[in-house]
This record gives structure tokens, sequence and C-alpha cells, in this order.
């Protein structure tokens, strides 16, 4: 399969990005700027959520769900979730056997094991930084 050539790209400077909007979201815009620092607040809430890429990536990722059709593989280990806590088991590996994440506040316990409640193990924390 080929990939077609690239083709040059076409400027409009006559057309103004304006005329794209509609009435009445212009006016909402003109409304919400007119608001004294609403420009900085929505900049702050930008910046806070990691910019355009964050937003895009808090979006993609809250639409990828395992099930049967969409990572039949990963949903096939998982054994158990909750709001605050999820397990996976694989029994035909050595190790892990296990893996179970817990959020607790801003702390997220992984541990990986060998599937007992007793077993083997390894701990790590992680925290969430402002």
């Amino acid at each position: 399969m080929s990939v077609p050539a690239p083709r040059p790209r076409v400027a409009f400077p006559q057309i103004a990005g304006v005329s794209w909007e509609h009435p009445a979201d212009r006016a909402a815009l003109q409304a919400m700027r007119a608001v004294p620092g609403f420009d900085d607040v929505v900049r702050k809430i930008i910046a806070i959520l990691g910019g355009e890429r964050g937003i895009r990536l808090l979006f993609q990722g809250n639409a990828v769900r395992t099930g049967p059709t969409q990572f039949p593989r990963a949903h096939s280990l998982l054994v158990e979730i909750a709001t605050d806590h999820v397990v996976f088991t694989n029994p035909q590996h050595d190790f892990p056997k296990r893996i179970s994440y817990q959020r607790s506040g801003n702390e997220l316990h992984a541990r990986v094991d060998d599937g007992t409640d007793f077993g083997e193990g390894e701990d790590f924390v992680y925290t969430l930084e402002p």
C-alpha cells in the first residue's frame, strides 16, 4: 500500500476565522470576555488540566473501556474492579500472578505478588504531585 504524496497547502487569507463562528457563539464569547479576569481563569484551568494535550488525553482515557470486544485480553485478566481498586490475575505466569492497584487520596498503591494472600510480593507507592 503506497502513501499518497503530500499536497501543498493552500492558504485563503481573504477568509477570516470569525466568518466560521456562529452568531450565537460569537455573542457568548463577547459576553464572557466582558467579565473581568475571565481569560486568566480559563488559562489557569487549562494549565491545571495539562493544556490541550492533557484535555485530549483526559477524554481519550475516559473513552477506553475493557470488555469482550475492546481489549479482550486485558478484560479476561481483570478479576475485581471498584472505584478505588482494581485487581488483575494471570495464573499462567510464574511471577507476578496478581497485580493490584488501590487509590487512596493522592496515592496509588500497586502490588505485584504470587497470587496468594500472604506470599511473595512487592509494593510500590506513587504520589500525585500538584
